[in-house]
């Protein structure tokens, strides 16, 4: 994991892929409330050098809606929502590095069936404030 990764900021040979619109669940570390999103979004950085692959991830955080002073929040996910991020993570790494033809089709949608209520708080998301949302 890196806090610091940006979008569409890449060392040469590397690649990426932004995965959008995740369910995620946060828990305030203040005021110990609970609240789901489906608009987390994951940050992939990959390369490939000398047959070793890494990837780097970067998770955007949300911030309480109800704290006067909120800290930004990890998110947690559900195993099928992190079995469907790491699907899409696999599909991109053997279209990059292994020239698999990939159809956008083939991408799972990771935001699970969950009823998510009230609107979307830019001003308390991290990916809205450096524009990935």
């Amino acid at each position: 994991e890196d806090d610091s990764l940006q979008v569409q900021v890449l060392k040469p040979g590397w690649n990426e892929f932004v995965q959008r619109s995740a369910l995620g669940r946060f828990q305030c570390s203040q005021r110990l409330r609970e609240w789901s999103s489906a608009k987390v979004h994951v940050l992939f950085q990959m390369s490939w050098c000398q047959g070793q692959g890494m990837v780097w991830v970067r998770v955007f955080r949300q911030a309480c809606r109800r704290c006067s002073d909120p800290q930004l929040e990890e998110p947690e996910f559900s195993q099928e929502t992190m079995e469907r991020l790491l699907h899409n993570l696999v599909l991109k790494i053997l279209k990059y590095f292994y020239h698999v033809p990939i159809q956008p089709s083939d991408l799972l949608e990771v935001v699970v069936d969950e009823q998510v209520t009230g609107p979307h708080d830019s001003t308390r998301c991290e990916g809205c404030q450096v524009g990935v949302c």
